[in-house]
């Protein structure tokens, strides 16, 4: 009978270090199949993120029926001293569901890079505008009127995120530069890539809280993420 219990004993062992065998097997498999996806999303992101270098978003400029928006686009960019002609924009539109009340943005591709270069590089110029004859954009509206990198939805979560980060004191900065996320830790960090929500998630665990930079500024995300370059 003790030779049974004992045997029974051996067997289950045996059967026990084999399960665990099999499911630390599995586990290794699935996050490996995981780490394989989150690389596969984020190359995608990249490449989508990567389509869009020509274009900007222009958020601000008032609606209206039969709008022409490259127009819109031509007279803001000169109010900020940036010559656009009509043959310099692919494209232009509106983006989202129509609101009573609030504004759509608007985005604009460029048919080359410089071209959106020098707007995106003059778009701290609408805070003090250079009103001209014509233009169907008044002074006052550029003022408020912001321009910013056009990201993909993922990235716009990112600095959804970060912004989070930001007010809780865990990161110093983060902004987008030419669609490119980049983030600080602290003041005086180094600038870093962030290519994913784990990159992020992964930096701010790397370090204690930052003091939260309460200056002045605009930014992508609505005062809340600097978007300068750095």
């Amino acid at each position: 009978m003790l030779q049974n219990e004992v045997f029974v004993d051996i067997i289950r062992e045996q059967v026990k270090v084999a399960v665990d065998s099999a499911v630390a097997a599995r586990d290794a498999e699935i996050e490996a199949l995981r780490e394989e996806l989150a690389d596969t999303k984020a190359q995608l992101n990249s490449l989508e993120q990567y389509s869009r270098r020509l274009c900007l978003d222009v958020s601000g400029l008032p609606e209206t029926p039969g709008e022409d928006t490259d127009r819109l686009i031509m007279h803001t960019a000169k109010l900020a001293g940036v010559e656009i002609k009509k043959e310099d924009i692919d494209r232009s539109h509106r983006v989202g569901a129509v609101k009573p009340g609030k504004t759509r943005t608007l985005v604009v591709r460029f048919a080359c890079f410089s071209k959106r270069e020098a707007l995106y590089g003059a778009r701290r110029q609408l805070r003090q505008p250079r009103p001209f004859e014509g233009s169907t954009v008044t002074a006052e509206v550029a003022k408020k009127v912001f321009v910013t990198d056009n990201l993909t939805r993922e990235n716009q979560y990112i600095l959804y995120k970060a912004r989070q980060y930001r007010k809780e004191g865990k990161l110093h900065s983060a902004w987008s530069d030419v669609g490119k996320l980049k983030a600080r830790l602290r003041e005086n960090s180094p600038t870093t890539l962030i290519h994913s929500l784990r990159d992020l998630e992964k930096l701010v665990g790397s370090g204690p809280p930052s003091r939260c930079d309460t200056g002045p500024g605009h930014d992508d995300n609505r005062r809340l993420l600097r978007s300068h370059r750095k």
